[in-house]
Order: structure tokens, then C-alpha cells, then sequence
């Protein structure tokens, strides 16, 4: 995008926000020009600091706290633009995100060298955290193109045991511990022998 096409995406946002930045219309602005939401970040916090401006010539003690402003200012814009960012980027389900790449549950299992049962398991996050080797959280941040932290963070969640379960139980899902992965390993049904001691390795 040429510089010209910066100065419009800025014009634009300017001109929504007359009275002066809007979170809510920075955070549309720059989902909608991903590429330049640094250059609109770095506006909006240049237009909170010049908001504040005084025109008259300012003291070394009030140049410091203008200056203590502005960067007050930058940090409340920067911060919210982060928080809004972290939020959009979290994962929301393992299977989605892998539908988002064109592999269903069973290519998305194959991928990752685990059963369709398991990856089911990390879906509904019924596995300790704790006992999920860092080659299997590292595999599926790969083949998910997004961050071993995003992946590690949504697996380390409380459990989401769905609720339309195919067989009827009078045990609560909070009731129920999770299950080591090893012994998830060991009590599947899909897996060779061969690929249970591979995945046993792990651990």
C-alpha cells in the first residue's frame, strides 16, 4: 500500500472521530487496514498528546508533565489496541482453527501424530495440562500456524466437556478429574502399539 493510501486511512479515521480518539473506531480501523494498525496507533497516540497541548511556551517542571501525559496517554491507547488484539487472536477450539486450514478432525489428528479421540480430548481440554508433552503443545501450534503460548493458553482452560454427550450420566463434568495423558495413550482405541510407545516417549 503506497504512502498516499496511509494518509487516506488516517484522514479516515480522523474524520470519524472529530471529537478526538474512539477506541472502538481505532480497533475497527485497524482490524480493517491490519497492516497499518502500528501507523494508527502511533497516530492516535501523537493526537492524544497534541489534544493536551498548550500553546503558550511551557516551564521545565510543566514540559515534564506534559510530557508524563503524553506518555500516559500512549500507554491507555497502545494497552487497549493489546488487550483488543490478544482477545481477537486467542483460540477458541482446536478443530475450528484447524478447519480455518482446510484439515478436518481426522487429518488434523494425522498431522499432529495423534488419535481423533485424543485431539478430542485437547479439544475438550479434559487432559491435565501438567502431563501434555511440549512436542505434542509445539506440533499443534505448527500445524495451526499460531503461537506455542495461544495453544499452551487454551489448553491450560478449565474443561469444556460438552454438554449434548451421546450417553447419559448422573456425574457432573466438574466433577470429573482430568485424565493424565498417558493414560489417555494407553486407553485408546485407535492407536497402534507402535504409535502408543512413541507418543509414551513423550512423557
Amino acid at each position: 500500500m503506497s504512502e498516499t493510501n496511509l494518509d487516506e486511512i488516517l484522514e479516515e479515521y480522523a474524520a470519524a472521530t472529530p471529537a478526538g480518539n474512539d477506541l472502538k473506531i481505532l480497533r475497527e480501523t485497524s482490524e480493517k487496514h491490519p497492516q497499518h494498525s502500528d501507523d494508527l496507533a502511533d497516530f492516535a497516540a501523537a493526537r492524544a498528546v497534541v489534544k493536551h497541548a498548550p500553546e503558550e511556551e511551557l516551564s521545565a517542571e510543566e514540559e515534564h508533565r506534559f510530557a508524563e501525559a503524553g506518555l500516559k496517554n500512549l500507554r491507555m491507547v497502545l494497552g487497549a489496541l493489546n488487550e483488543s488484539g490478544a482477545t481477537a487472536d486467542a483460540l477458541q477450539s482446536l478443530v475450528d482453527a484447524a478447519k480455518s486450514k482446510g484439515l478436518n478432525r481426522k487429518s488434523f489428528a494425522a498431522a499432529v501424530g495423534l488419535s481423533t479421540s485424543l485431539v478430542m480430548y485437547l479439544e475438550k481440554r479434559r487432559l491435565d495440562f501438567e502431563s501434555i508433552p511440549k512436542t505434542i503443545v509445539a506440533k499443534v501450534a505448527r500445524v495451526l500456524e499460531t503461537s506455542e503460548e495461544l495453544v499452551s493458553s487454551y489448553l491450560n482452560q478449565p474443561s469444556d466437556l460438552a454438554t449434548n454427550m451421546s450417553f447419559k450420566t448422573n456425574t457432573r463434568a466438574e466433577d470429573l478429574p482430568p485424565k493424565n495423558f498417558s493414560d489417555a495413550v494407553r486407553e485408546d482405541q485407535q492407536l497402534s502399539s507402535e504409535e502408543k510407545r512413541k507418543l509414551l516417549e513423550l512423557s
